[in-house]
């Protein structure tokens, strides 16, 4: 195998891991958050309500390390969650 078979190999099951998905999830999330915080909204939101979508990533880490073949633990859920929240506090900021 050459050095450039084995780097695709490694670069596939590295974006295949599900810590991947999670942390650009949660990546993208701190973005949204900070860009409609500082351009959108008509005051800045404050760091706790930011910090609640990323907070998911972490509970998701704790979660998955206790069962790793549960149902619950699928990438999935979590990143649909991660967003999700992102835009209740979005939208509870707004209100």
């Amino acid at each position: 195998m050459t050095r450039r078979e084995k780097f695709i190999a490694g670069f596939k099951e590295t974006v295949a891991s599900p810590h991947i998905h999670i942390a650009l999830a949660a990546g993208i999330s701190i973005i949204v958050l900070a860009y409609v915080s500082k351009r959108m909204l008509p005051e800045p939101m404050g760091t706790l309500p930011m910090a609640l979508p990323p907070f998911l990533m972490v509970i998701w880490e704790a979660v998955s390390s206790q069962h790793k073949k549960s149902r619950i633990c699928r990438s999935g859920y979590w990143i649909a969650a991660i967003f999700l929240a992102t835009g209740l506090v979005i939208l509870f900021h707004a209100i």
